[in-house]
């Protein structure tokens, strides 16, 4: 097992050990007793000799715990890694904390210039009664417009749920389980599809016709919108055989 050295830079070793706020806000429990044992082993003059198993016993964690706070501290450049140095009995692994305190003030104190601007713009809002009772009227408006656009679409959903509805209606000649269409929602997507397509005459045609064709020799079987628009290539050239073979069995007298 390597040794860790952990070198300090971070200005804040002197008698106590402190955490950024920023790392207490946007890491883990473990990934924040990682660094501040790092930080604590690090000690005044910024530098200490650790195993990883000291480090994992003082946490309580296992080698994939360990590794993935390390690398997490790693990649947020709140830790880095100065390679190995050598140790009186073996290698050592040498880790410097970054300095990140400027960091971290700047990240709260951003956020305290943007509450600052929120409150201001609170304020001038209630200071300005007359943009704001017209801000509301247009709020007003575009709130009536939509309500109006949602019942449009649900009056158009309601007539399109109706019309594949009575579609599914129309296997029930071909399958007696036709029921359970109505809640499938690949079946009914399919009918969906085969009305783009085709119109809802053309569909309706071919609906009708298949009690005649599930019965003919070499017809393809379809009993469910699915099988429908699977297989209706193979039954319109089925169907076109057929009236071929008509034409040529026509007898002219």
């Amino acid at each position: 097992m390597s040794d860790i050295k952990i070198e300090d830079d971070s200005g804040d070793r002197k008698y106590f050990t402190q955490l950024p706020s920023i790392i207490l806000n946007h890491s883990t429990a473990n990934d924040q007793a990682l660094y501040w044992q790092m930080k604590r082993y690090a000690g005044e003059d910024g530098q200490c000799f650790a195993t990883e198993e000291t480090l994992r016993r003082k946490l309580g964690i296992g080698r994939k715990a360990y590794w993935k706070s390390r690398d997490y501290l790693l990649k947020k450049g709140w830790i880095k890694y100065d390679g190995m140095t050598k140790g009186k009995t073996r290698p050592i692994k040498t880790y410097s904390i970054v300095d990140i305190w400027k960091l971290n003030i700047m990240e709260y104190e951003k956020i305290s210039s943007e509450r600052d601007i929120s409150l201001k713009g609170e304020i001038s809002s209630e200071s300005s009664g007359d943009k704001s009772q017209k801000r509301h009227k247009i709020s007003s408006e575009r709130d009536i417009e939509e309500d109006l656009i949602l019942k449009i679409s649900n009056k158009e959903d309601t007539s399109k749920n109706n019309e594949i509805q009575s579609l599914i209606d129309l296997f029930k000649s071909v399958n007696p389980s036709y029921k359970t269409f109505f809640s499938n929602k690949t079946e009914r997507d399919c009918l969906t599809r085969l009305l783009k397509e085709h119109g809802r005459e053309k569909v309706v045609e071919i609906i009708e016709i298949l009690p005649k064709t599930n019965t003919m020799e070499y017809a393809p079987v379809i009993t469910s919108p699915y099988k429908l628009e699977k297989k209706l290539g193979d039954l319109m050239v089925f169907i076109n055989k057929q009236k071929l073979k008509l034409k040529s069995n026509t007898v002219i007298i």
